[in-house]
């Protein structure tokens, strides 16, 4: 196997259940991408794994903002309620 498919199997592994985590590895990948120096391949492979990380960050937010909006609804039926 080679090394970039060894690494891109480490990455995978990495848990990205919060947007704090996907913050992290979005500066990690950047600051590995500033050492790679300016190989196309390389560069399309970084390019690759920041559009994939900004798109689960997207999700994550959608998931936060639904489970926001359910909370707010279920406090404004009970608010309802008591009144």
């Amino acid at each position: 196997m080679s090394e970039t498919v060894i690494e891109a199997e480490k990455k995978l592994r990495r848990r990205l259940g919060t947007l704090g985590a996907i913050r992290k590895e979005i500066v990690r990948v950047y600051q590995e991408a500033r050492t790679a120096g300016a190989d196309p391949l390389q560069v399309q492979f970084y390019r690759a794994l920041t559009f994939i990380l900004s798109s689960a960050a997207a999700v994550r937010k959608d998931e936060a903002i639904e489970d926001i909006e359910q909370r707010l609804n279920a406090l404004e039926k009970s608010s309802e309620v008591k009144k």
